[in-house]
Formats: structure tokens, C-alpha cells, sequence
């Protein structure tokens, strides 16, 4: 798969005050699509992620492997619109919610029907070692 930039940008509002400043995301894998993400955590919580646009509209949860560097390990990232994501978290018999500009996710919580999608994290790319 080639690799490409996706342009990501989290406006401040009322999810996120401060926002996310304009980012060029490297996507490193397919992209898995979907209303929701559902993370099941160990101890029986759960947290579902949720799209939202400045208007306070729903929109697709996006999630994809990336790097911040050649050199560097992938991370399986989840994104969502220009308000960002919503994280809603049932534990304990309680719902609590915040805002995210994206979330990163340990790959043993990456639900099967997303890794069916994006596939395992791609390999670490060669890239000359600068030495200063």
C-alpha cells in the first residue's frame, strides 16, 4: 500500500477548547471506517469513541496505522472529525465522557473487526542513521 499525508485538524470549540493545531498524518495502512469505535478494556470497561464536527453532528471515526518518524515505531491511531472525538467510558456502573483530538491505541485493544482492516503495524522502514 502507498503511503499518504491525510490533513488533520481539530478546531477549539466546545469538545476541545484548545483544539488541535493543522497536522499531516502519514498513513501507513487501510483505513478502518466506521459511526463508532467500542474499545473493551481488560477489567470489563468499555470506551466508545465518537466522530463530532464543530456543529456538534456525529461523524466517522477514522483509524489507520501511522509514525511519527521513519525510524519509528507504528501507532494504530483513531481520529475524528474537526471538533475531534468523543470518548464516552462505562466503568463501574458509571458513563463519564471528555474530548480527545485523537486517540492512540495499545494493539492488544484494537477490536478484531478494525485489525481485520488495517492489518498488523507495518514493519519499521529503513532510513539511513544521521550521526551528528
Amino acid at each position: 500500500m502507498l503511503k499518504y499525508l491525510l490533513p488533520y485538524e481539530v478546531k477549539p470549540g466546545e469538545n476541545l477548547p484548545g483544539g488541535l493545531p493543522p497536522q499531516s498524518l502519514v498513513v501507513l495502512s487501510p483505513v478502518w471506517r466506521g459511526p463508532a469505535l467500542v474499545i473493551e478494556y481488560p477489567d470489563g470497561d468499555t470506551e466508545t469513541l465518537l466522530g463530532r464536527t464543530r456543529r456538534g453532528e456525529p461523524c466517522e471515526v477514522q483509524v489507520f496505522w501511522t509514525r511519527e518518524n521513519p525510524r519509528g515505531p507504528a501507532v494504530c491511531l483513531a481520529i475524528g472529525g474537526d471538533a475531534g472525538l468523543r470518548a464516552v467510558l462505562r466503568a463501574e456502573g458509571r458513563e463519564t465522557s471528555r474530548g480527545l483530538a485523537f486517540l492512540a491505541l495499545a494493539t492488544s485493544l484494537i477490536p478484531p473487526e478494525v485489525l481485520a482492516v488495517i492489518s498488523p503495524p507495518p514493519p519499521v522502514e529503513d532510513a539511513p542513521l544521521l550521526l551528528g
